[in-house]
């Protein structure tokens, strides 16, 4: 008899991989859930999303489905690898995407070890997205979901075709409610369970709170507000409370609105000025990965996203090399944003992204 494929799919105790462990399921493939700890002890009781609920969430889902359910503990790697990035980015005057790096870093390498370990052939997660691959299956492309409201392509850019091969994502094509109208149908135990919107790991207050929280009172120093040309318009209480773009919260007094336009982590300088200073048209990305490592792409005009909700821009692809990509836009663009990722899009495949650097004039 031969062997059924065997898939292991990460259950977070939400609603989505709960669902995509059903479908799996009656595919006919032989699934096993897995569900990571990712928080520290105390921080795993308050938070909204990763907490001993959700777990026993998944738990249960795994006993009505009869399906194998493990627990993992991966704390430490997501301290190092998300926690620690999150904030010495913030603290360097970046705006860092928590769940880009647990992407890139945590959820498909613990799975990826899994599927080796209990002998699988595939990982699966609850991600809104598509995976196709031309008609020899030697290369594979990563895609935008049928519910464009819900597709996560955004923070899956880093996925190689080497590793689309052995991934599922079963939810690409149906739209958020008819999954949840299959987890009310299934009887699920979390089948009206809200989404999740926070950064997991800021359990309570504001991320300033939790940096300010988790440092040395030394490495949070404060510095200068100044104007484009120079002049000292106030003090800030140190340089991770402010963001490319924030308006609101610079304790400066002025009768127009002031923005945040570029942050020096070197001088410790917070620079502010209108909004039309915003504008650029030139953006850099590092780290940059290719879904396929050998598409070419210098000379291309690609849609590129620097946010997760937005309306993609034009950009042409001005040169490529060591892993760094500069953008050309063909209109000025606002509120693009260091730390944050920029991810290219041909229609609706991705064709790869990086992390938005500082201009050379900003920092």
């Amino acid at each position: 008899m031969k062997r059924k494929k065997r898939v292991i799919v990460g259950m977070s105790g939400g609603v989505d991989s709960s669902v995509t462990a059903a479908l799996l399921k009656k595919r006919g493939y032989d699934v096993i859930g897995i569900t990571m700890q990712l928080l520290q002890k105390d921080s795993e009781k308050l938070s909204a999303c990763c907490n001993l609920s959700s777990i026993n969430d998944a738990k249960r889902v795994a006993h009505a489905l009869k399906i194998p359910h493990y627990t993992i503990n991966c704390r430490s790697n997501f301290q190092q690898k998300v926690i620690d990035y999150f904030i010495n980015d913030y603290l360097l005057g970046y705006t860092p995407n928590p769940c880009v790096e647990c992407n890139r870093y945590i959820k498909f390498d613990e799975l990826y070890s899994k599927m080796k370990d209990l002998d699988a052939d595939y990982v699966a997660t609850g991600h809104y997205c598509k995976i196709t691959s031309n008609p020899n299956k030697t290369r594979f492309f990563l895609k935008k979901a049928k519910d464009h409201s819900k597709d996560q392509s955004y923070f899956l850019y880093m996925m190689q075709s080497s590793q689309l091969k052995s991934i599922l994502f079963p939810l690409g094509n149906y739209l958020k409610s008819e999954i949840r109208k299959m987890a009310q149908d299934l009887k699920f135990v979390n089948a009206n369970k809200q989404d999740s919107q926070e950064i997991c790991f800021v359990t309570k207050g504001s991320y300033r709170q939790f940096i300010e929280d988790n440092v040395s009172a030394n490495q949070l120093r404060a510095g200068h507000i100044t104007d484009i040309n120079g002049k000292i318009l106030g003090q800030h209480d140190g340089i991770h409370r402010f963001t490319i773009g924030q308006r609101r919260g610079i304790p400066i007094q002025s009768n127009v609105p002031y923005y945040v336009i570029k942050i020096n982590a070197k001088t410790n300088t917070v620079i502010v000025g209108q909004k039309g200073d915003l504008h650029q048209s030139s953006v850099k990305l590092h780290t940059f990965t290719l879904v396929n490592h050998d598409e070419s792409i210098i000379g291309k005009t690609f849609n590129i996203k620097s946010r997760y909700q937005m309306v993609p821009f034009k950009a042409t692809v001005l040169d490529y090399q060591d892993n760094q990509v500069i953008l050309k836009s063909h209109t000025p663009q606002q509120f693009v944003t260091p730390g944050q990722s920029g991810v290219l899009y041909q229609n609706d495949r991705v064709v790869g992204g990086g992390i938005i650097e500082f201009n050379e004039a900003t920092n």
